[in-house]
């Protein structure tokens, strides 16, 4: 419960109600929800496409939390993506439990690690917004229940229930039915009735209704226009494939977090990859016997039929969906650049493959070995925890911080501090309550401090601004802000803070920033025209400050064409 409650607090105290681009789109589907005068209609809107996927269990979620609070509210869709990661871990306790009945009483002390794993900080992005958590998280969720309940049990319709579930969840939940399928080839002896025949009745299920699924996944099914992928050559598609599966290494404290993570990508896929060579080799007999035994089904009788332990087969499926996932984003994205690819989004996969590789060992290692596997596991596991929380606590006070703000540009449209809101926005989603309610004053008022010095260099698209002296204020809403000023309009950005290590900070939040700050403004995100620089400082007692920078930015203005999307 320790990695649940602390990854629970950190999210409370910065989960914020404000959509984050795709966000936005689950608004759009309420409104046309409630413009669709049939039921065929609504239908329609619920299985539509959203770029690549069929996101019908993220629309459900917030259609059903409209209809019960009469809003829609992000915060409510993130905490039932967050909660998946609960679901995750008591899978992985249940297939401990299942696969080591000697530490059954002790399956949740053995799965400490797998917690502080999977709830850490390095799943910032994907826990603090609100489309992302529930796709994201909930897929694996649903996938890897799948591959328990055909490992494990012979409880097959569950496992459809979930692949069904991943498949309208996010398109790699498609990758479900065909590893489903070999599961269900390599447990043909769990299916045996009483003299030993094969029933091929799971087999023949799981497929007539993966291809029904299949089949209306891809019904109308378009290419979504503007998407243009840049195909890497082999090297970089490897080192991309290496980074997304070892992207939980950019917490470590070393200077090159890419370099770090197709490095560790690169030793958790050898050791993936020798265990499930190791179990082919082992378990060649087996094979051979079972495909057999599939081939001759009517003449499998006699002595009972062995087949592969279902930890095997549980560790060799998951293992395929973590690399085939993996390798599907590298060769979507690398060309667009090898950096993103260790970004908070794509952690998940990196994740669950470190908690793969400590269940196995957890769960079949003997027991002197198990014992201190667990000791590892838990020190290692709760260290790497403490190192994300320090490490992603930047990003996660900057991605509020950028939320608010983004609200504020929304809603403040003039030169006052008159609020503007479109009516759809206002019926479906109304503006959360920010920092900057009680600031409005001092925001479109005089301006009477002292100068703040910041330079100022032009990059394509827009300017970077530094500083080197503004104090830090605090791990909230307080600190300071980037603020743009015309004759027409005022935006508010967020800034970087300047960060200093652990041993400097004293292992203390409090004590992690330093003087200082870092911001981008990009002419996509402001209205054509001249704008004054000045910086908006917020005190933790609620106090604000607004000071010049005697410096002034020109925006050209948004882009004259943008992109389609087919949400």
């Amino acid at each position: 419960m320790l990695p649940i409650l602390v990854f629970g607090l950190i999210w409370q105290q910065y989960a914020v109600n404000i959509p984050k681009w795709d966000d936005h789109a689950l608004r759009h589907f309420l409104f046309n929800v409630d413009q669709e005068p049939t039921v065929t209609g609504k239908f329609y809107q619920l299985f539509k496409q959203h770029n690549e996927h069929r996101i019908v269990f993220d629309r459900l979620a917030s259609l059903l939390d409209y209809q019960l609070f009469g809003q829609l509210n992000y915060v409510h869709l993130m905490l039932v993506g967050n909660l998946s990661l609960v679901g995750l871990l008591w899978i992985f306790v249940a297939a401990l439990r299942r696969s080591r009945p000697a530490v059954s009483g002790q399956s949740a002390l053995y799965a400490v690690p797998i917690g502080w794993l999977l709830f850490n900080l390095s799943q910032w992005e994907n826990m603090f917004w609100g489309m992302a958590a529930l796709q994201n998280f909930s897929v694996v969720l649903w996938v890897i229940a799948a591959f328990y309940f055909l490992s494990y049990t012979t409880h097959w319709r569950l496992a459809f229930v979930a692949g069904v579930l991943a498949t309208i969840t996010s398109g790699n939940g498609l990758m479900v039915w065909p590893l489903g399928f070999l599961i269900l080839l390599l447990r043909l002896p769990a299916f045996s009735g009483k003299d030993n025949r094969t029933s091929l009745g799971p087999i023949i299920g799981w497929l007539a209704g993966a291809a029904f699924v299949v089949a209306l996944y891809f019904t109308g099914f378009e290419k979504p226009d503007g998407v243009k992928y840049v195909r890497p050559g082999i090297l970089e598609l490897s080192k991309g494939w290496f980074a997304v599966i070892g992207a939980a290494a950019e917490a470590l404290p070393f200077n090159s977090p890419l370099r770090t993570s197709i490095v560790l990508g690169g030793l958790l896929t050898l050791v993936i990859v020798g265990i499930v060579g190791w179990g082919l080799l082992t378990n060649r007999l087996v094979l051979v016997n079972l495909f057999r035994r599939l081939l001759s089904p009517k003449t499998a009788t006699g002595k009972p039929a062995t087949g592969l332990s279902s930890m095997t087969v549980f560790f060799w499926s998951c293992a395929a969906f973590i690399l085939g996932t993996s390798a599907v984003v590298a060769w979507a994205r690398t060309g667009a650049g090898i950096d993103l690819l260790i970004t908070s989004r794509y952690k998940m996969y990196s994740l669950t493959g470190l908690a793969l590789v400590y269940l196995y060992g957890a769960a079949l290692l003997p027991k002197p070995a198990a014992r201190w596997w667990l000791i590892g596991g838990i020190a290692s596991s709760v260290f790497f925890a403490a190192l994300s929380y320090f490490a992603f606590l930047n990003e996660t006070i900057w991605w509020r911080h950028w939320l608010t703000t983004n609200q504020f540009n929304w809603t403040h449209s003039s030169s006052n501090a008159t609020f503007s809101l479109d009516s759809v926005s206002r019926r479906y989603t109304p503006p959360t309550p920010a920092f900057y309610d009680e600031a409005l004053p001092v925001i479109y008022g005089p301006v009477q401090q002292t100068p703040v010095a910041v330079g100022i260099t032009k990059i394509p698209g827009g300017y970077t601004i530094k500083n080197t002296t503004v104090p830090t204020q605090g791990l909230g809403d307080a600190g300071a802000y980037l603020m743009a000023r015309s004759a027409k309009r005022t935006y508010l950005f967020p800034v970087w803070q300047q960060q200093q290590s652990m041993v400097k900070a004293h292992f203390s939040p409090d004590h992690l920033f330093t003087n200082g700050f870092e911001s981008t403004i990009l002419s996509a995100e402001t209205d054509a025209g001249t704008y004054q620089l000045f910086v908006l400082i917020v005190s933790n007692a609620n106090t604000y400050e607004l000071r010049p920078t005697n410096q002034t930015i020109v925006s050209s203005g948004p882009p004259t064409t943008v992109e389609a999307k087919n949400w």
